[in-house]
């Protein structure tokens, strides 16, 4: 806890001593990977609280509850009892607390899948197509398309449509429900009404908002009516990480800050403090390439280390098995198919790593079934990042804990079994546990705000990286920043690997090198090609030897 004033600046860089004092008016920090942006946060709202601001008058909002939380857990044990009544939470769950206070009777909360169920029981038919239609429903909410009636059209799609929305409404109003989208999109109706958003003016005089170039125009709408005159906003995040268009998100609200606010003061932290050199500055090379960006140069303060490995596989298979097999090296452990190939492996006996260092990075779901298939077949632990286990954690009941001291800030913090609202709000992000010793499995948008000391990113072909197959109209960009995210979660090695044929989709097709791969510089990187095991011939095909 915090004895004087002054260790709020500790171990703090010029940039993100500015970010932290700079409190009046718009703030824009650009804050790329592993550059402190959490720390930052969290002194900025110490020093708040330092100069005189009361807690109940600072909002911060992120996106996943695992930040809010590590940001939560940060600040108090900054500030201890100083930081009671600040609203640290996601959006979804702010816009929970807006709603609580004008409604009294005990409503629930239809999450994603309770909510594909509902439409799927309303239209009777595949759980594909109901899923579709909610995406179509969240849009709307989401302001991303127009909700003047499409449903009014003359087509017999949009009254069918027109229908079945006006059906699933019913529905929630009958079981007293609100959906997840409904969180942000019931608040906004709310604050409409002057009165009721001059409540909300007043008491949050100061917002922090992390990951913005994140949000979506539902968002940024509550945003804009949550903001007073003085406009104290901090907005922090780095147009290179918007990777959630498909989730509406719009980078053109990070990138146009300081349209939206001319006054802004625009900051810039660029020391990064996760990765080595190479990493730092071939990551760099790479999204340089992207034009709708806010210019930045990373700053490694590490030592250069080791050169990033460009392995070419021979397929899906041998990449599994690559993987397992430096894992196993790195864990002290040599595999009975290494001594039986009699393959040189190097001594990592001056490292100390745990299952826990290693992190497999991936495009798409669909390439995860291999990978397990690999670990399972090793003993290796891992867990796949996103997915519910079905296996209760003390990490699910904390999360949920914190979730419900913010719903109803009188209760206590204390872990213990959690139902209602504060576990409806945990989303797929939520199903990690960080101390379990495992090897953590996951997309690149599952990746987004972790960091390992080892990680290797499989399938890094065209078609892949960028994610073409079976879609239309790809952001190339997008999908740039989403190698970036990638490459930039490892902290010491890297690995990008590519097959040359993967079994994907129910077929088995032949792949080339990711494009992303020819921006690195070679430099920095080692390239390697793995030849495919020869084939051993048929007993039938060979003549017997006098001794065979």
């Amino acid at each position: 806890m915090l004895n004087h004033h002054s260790e709020i600046f500790d171990g703090l860089n010029d940039a993100q001593k500015q970010a932290v004092t700079t409190t009046l008016g718009p703030v824009l920090v650009v804050a790329g990977p592993g550059t402190g942006k959490t720390l930052t946060i969290v002194r900025r709202i110490a020093h708040l609280i330092h100069q005189g601001v009361k807690p109940e008058n600072i909002l911060a909002v992120t996106f996943t509850n695992r930040a809010a939380r590590e940001m939560k857990e940060r600040v108090t044990a900054l500030l201890g009892d100083a930081c009671r009544g600040i609203f640290i939470g996601t959006f979804h769950l702010l816009g929970l607390r807006i709603i609580s206070d004008h409604r009294t009777d005990d409503f629930t909360i239809v999450n994603r899948e309770e909510q594909i169920e509902l439409l799927k029981e309303l239209m009777k038919g595949p759980k594909k197509k109901a899923r579709q239609v909610c995406e179509r429903i969240s849009r709307i909410k989401n302001f991303l398309e127009a909700a003047e009636n499409p449903l009014e059209a003359d087509d017999g799609g949009s009254r069918e449509f027109n229908d079945i929305f006006k059906s699933y409404h019913a529905a929630l109003k009958h079981r007293n429900a609100v959906d997840f989208d409904d969180l942000v999109k019931t608040p906004i109706e709310l604050l409409e009404d002057n009165d009721k958003a001059q409540i909300y003016k007043e008491r949050f005089q100061y917002i922090i908002v992390d990951e913005y170039q994140d949000i979506n125009p539902a968002q940024y709408r509550l945003l804009r009516l949550l903001l007073n005159s003085s406009s104290n906003l901090c907005a922090v995040g780095d147009s290179d990480q918007a990777i959630y268009a498909f989730r509406g998100a719009d980078i053109g609200n990070f990138l146009n800050f300081e349209r939206d606010f001319p006054q802004a003061v625009r900051i810039t932290l660029s020391n990064n403090y996760r990765s080595t050199g190479t990493i730092a500055k071939a990551s760099d090379s790479v999204i340089r390439h992207n034009r709708k960006r806010i210019d930045k140069t990373l700053s490694a303060t590490r030592a250069q280390g080791d050169s990033i490995t460009v392995l070419s596989l021979p397929d899906d298979r041998a990449e599994g098995e690559l993987i397992i097999r430096e894992i196993e090296a790195r864990m002290g452990g040599t595999s009975h198919d290494q001594m039986r190939r009699n393959e040189a492996v190097r001594d990592y006996a001056d490292c100390s790593y745990r299952f826990s260092d290693f992190a497999v990075i991936f495009r798409t779901n669909a390439q995860a079934k291999t990978l397990e298939e690999a670990f399972s077949a090793s003993g290796i632990p891992y867990q796949v990042i996103g997915r519910k286990s079905g296996v209760k954690t003390r990490e699910l009941d904390e999360t949920t804990a914190f979730l419900r001291s913010l719903i109803n800030p009188g209760e206590d913090a204390e872990p213990r079994e959690s139902g209602g609202r504060e576990a409806k709000l945990l989303t797929s992000a939520d199903y990690f546990d960080p101390r379990a010793d495992a090897v953590a499995l996951m997309t690149m948008h599952m990746a987004k705000g972790l960091e390992f000391p080892v990680v290797f990113m499989a399938g890094c072909e065209d078609g892949l990286v960028p994610c073409t197959i079976m879609k239309d109209g790809v952001d190339i960009e997008e999908e740039r920043r989403l190698f970036y995210v990638g490459m930039t979660r490892a902290k010491d090695v890297l690995f990008l690997l590519h097959a040359r044929n993967r079994f994907l989709y129910g077929q088995r097709l032949p792949a080339l090198p990711a494009p992303f791969l020819a921006e690195l510089p070679d430099s920095l990187v080692e390239r390697r090609v793995m030849q495919a095991k020869e084939k051993k011939e048929k007993a039938k095909d060979r003549q017997m030897g006098l001794f065979s």
